[in-house]
């Protein structure tokens, strides 16, 4: 698979992103309006965008995880959102196509950037690349956060024991999930693994737990919570 020049992601990768996101917009964003867990992660999203003025949202894909009046002015970013109807949104957000490897934005621009759900689809071809992918998404929000600004990531994490076994299969698991599934392959990370990329751009780091409900979403699937170890984190931090 070649790589996509603009990122660390295959374009396979970003492609088939791209292409489930978009043709499955109007499921997904009715399964994240309406499942238990979901609603807990907006209510800790909107508890944590009190004081942002100006939001960049990446990896946005056009559902929006949070009371968008909670915000004055809103930029959502995606690698598609060029191929989306946009006019029934609210006037002030804004929609923008672009990576959230390469941020078509200038330094300094924003008072907060939210990354929801989005980490655990910057995979690579290999483990090693996947998280530089996610070194390069953080490291690229710090970019475009103003002094004092606020970071705010929304993750699905695994343990430990779960990471290591992912970490064996992801290879031969990418295979065969492109084969038999239209979502994109994904990989999940502890918790601390997450935390300590954060950690390298600022050490205060606050990371809370969120409770899951009766159903989560797996690989696009409604799925009850108590089959899969996935926990929901959710990490702020507020640039040096």
């Amino acid at each position: 698979m070649d790589h996509n020049p603009r990122s660390g992601q295959t374009n396979a990768s970003a492609e088939r992103n791209i292409a489930w996101f978009r043709d499955n917009l109007q499921g997904y964003s009715i399964n994240i309006h309406e499942l238990d867990t979901y609603r807990a992660i907006r209510s800790s999203v909107n508890q944590a965008l009190s004081g942002i003025d100006c939001l960049l949202d990446i990896g946005n894909g056009g559902v929006f995880d949070y009371d968008v009046t909670l915000v004055p002015t809103i930029v959502a970013l995606d690698l598609f959102l060029d191929k989306i109807d946009t006019s029934t949104y609210p006037s002030h957000i804004a929609f923008k196509t672009g990576s959230a490897l390469s941020i078509p934005e200038p330094d300094g621009s924003f008072d907060g950037v939210l990354m929801a759900m989005l980490l655990h689809h910057l995979v690579g071809k290999t483990v090693r690349e996947s998280l530089d992918n996610i070194h390069g998404a953080i490291q690229e929000a710090f970019r475009v956060l103003k002094p004092g600004g606020k970071l705010v990531i929304l993750e699905s994490c695994v343990p430990k024991w779960f990471y290591a076994f992912e970490r064996v299969v992801f290879p031969l698991a990418s295979v065969i999930l492109g084969r038999f599934l239209a979502h994109p392959a994904t990989l999940q990370y502890p918790p601390a693994r997450i935390s300590a990329l954060i950690c390298e751009h600022s050490s205060n780091v606050e990371m809370v737990h969120i409770p899951k409900g009766r159903w989560v979403l797996q690989y696009g699937f409604k799925v009850p919570s108590v089959l899969t170890p996935i926990e929901v984190y959710r990490f702020i931090v507020q640039k040096p």
